[in-house]
Formats: structure tokens, C-alpha cells, sequence
């Protein structure tokens, strides 16, 4: 655990001491490397990944039969670190197989499954959204809910309540009823959305007949869904796909012009 961890961290030294001279690396992105010297090379430059969190692991040793030989297995959870200023969550699992050398165990073998892959291209948004999304999150979680300005009014368990919009991450219509999505749960309201949608700032956006979203909130966009920071995707009319891209790319676009 400790070996991976600071892998995580960015710190190859405790992978690289215990690498057997003639060890393979096996990888996402057709990454094959053949050797320690071959393994440490692609390392040269840096790290190409942002340093994690590693959290739930559930590691298994596999009986070998062969008290020279030793192989786990594992999968585990990546949060992007704080540090990174990137909202990026990945599940992954790994293979690690060791072998007795003298008085100590070398790594012989390792396989990575569904490591960390930048994004690029133009299905989805750029970092700097993501930074500024993730920012924007985090300083309304430290405001724990304190007004930001906007406030809509919706009839809630037989009263009227007063929303603050920069809490909403996204609205839901069910049925006469709608669902608030916020970032410190979701409530029920009995205001249908017909009239929430009047009283919704410009950056909110109709991406479906039954949703509205903040777009503050939008990490991501792809054929044909789109997801938010907190990893929720919800679903993109295909035939207004490329119209719904570019609207809210704009909205967060004219939003980091401001800030």
C-alpha cells in the first residue's frame, strides 16, 4: 500500500527500489515497457498526471503455491488532490507480481487498468473549466449555504421556502413537482417547473424537457451525455446536441470572462 500510495503522491522512488532488473510494466494507453531502465525512462520528464488521493482500496494476496513467488491484486478509488484543482475521480485496479531475489522481493510484473488519461479534444471542456468549476464548489461548501445573491421561492411542505440558486446544481421536474439537486442534499418541492424556470439566473440552462442545470456545475460534456462534479451524468437530446455544447460553453466562457 505504502509503494502505491506515493505513487499517487508522485513519488516513484519506493516503485523504482523494488523493480526487478527484467520487470514489465503493463498500462493503459498501449504503455509497455520492458525492464527497470525502460520503466524509470518513462518517467524522465515528470509525471503527466496530477497527484491523488487514494481512498477505499481492498487489496487480495493470491496464493501461488510458490513461497519465492508472491501476486496481489487490488482495485481501489483516485481522487484528484486538492492541490490539483481538478474535480477527477477514477476507479482502478492493478496486478502487482513479486519474486524472491536473495533476501527481498522484486517486482517482476504490474498491471495498471483505467489509469489517469488527460483530456482532450473538443467532446468535452477545457481544464480550465474544471478548475474554476471546482473552485466555484468549493467556496460554496465553506459558505455552508449562506446566500450568494439569488434566491427563488418554491412551496415546500406547506409553506414557502426561499432556495439559494448557487446551491442548485440542477432542477428536475416530476410530474406538477420538481426535485432540487443541491449541493447539501435534494428536496422535494411542489412547485412545478413551468414556474422555478422564471426566476432562474441566465446560467441556468433547459438541457431537457425535465431538467434544468446550473452550469456552474459542468465538468464535462460528451456524445450524448453530460456530466457533473460530482461525477452525476444526465442524458443530451442527440438531435440537439452540438446546439446544447456550444450554449453552455458559452455561458461558462462569458462567466470566466467576468472572473
Amino acid at each position: 500500500m505504502y509503494i502505491i500510495r506515493e505513487y499517487y503522491k508522485l513519488n516513484t522512488e519506493p516503485l523504482f527500489s523494488v523493480l526487478a532488473k527484467d520487470c514489465v510494466w503493463l498500462s493503459i494507453g498501449n504503455l509497455l515497457a520492458f525492464g527497470a531502465e525502460a520503466v524509470k525512462s518513462w518517467f524522465k520528464d515528470g509525471f503527466i498526471m496530477p497527484p491523488f488521493d487514494l481512498e477505499e482500496p481492498e487489496f487480495y494476496r493470491i496464493e501461488t503455491g510458490n513461497e519465492d513467488q508472491l501476486m496481489v491484486l487490488g482495485e481501489y478509488m483516485l481522487y484528484a488532490d486538492e492541490a490539483s484543482k481538478m474535480i477527477c475521480i477514477e476507479k482502478q485496479r492493478a496486478t502487482f507480481c513479486y519474486r524472491r531475489e536473495g533476501d527481498e522481493y522484486k517486482l517482476y510484473h504490474m498491471h495498471v487498468s483505467n489509469e489517469y488519461n488527460e483530456l482532450v479534444g473538443d467532446e468535452i471542456f477545457p481544464v480550465q473549466v474544471t478548475r474554476q468549476t471546482y473552485q466555484y464548489v468549493q467556496s460554496l461548501l465553506k459558505e455552508s449555504g449562506r446566500s450568494k445573491g439569488c434566491k427563488i421561492s418554491v412551496k415546500e411542505n406547506g409553506g414557502i421556502s426561499f432556495i439559494d440558486c448557487e446551491m442548485i446544481e440542477y432542477v428536475e421536474a416530476v410530474e406538477r413537482e420538481c426535485v432540487l439537486h443541491m449541493v447539501n442534499g435534494d428536496r422535494q418541492v411542489q412547485t412545478p417547473m413551468g414556474e422555478i424556470e422564471k426566476d432562474l439566473p441566465s446560467h441556468f440552462y433547459r438541457l431537457h424537457r425535465s431538467y434544468y442545470i446550473n452550469c456552474h456545475y459542468v465538468s464535462r460534456i460528451e456524445r450524448y451525455k453530460l456530466t457533473l462534479v460530482t461525477g452525476e451524468e444526465l442524458p443530451i437530446p442527440k438531435m440537439r446536441y452540438m446546439q446544447i455544447r456550444e450554449d453552455i460553453k458559452a455561458i461558462l466562457e462569458k462567466k470566466n470572462s467576468r472572473d
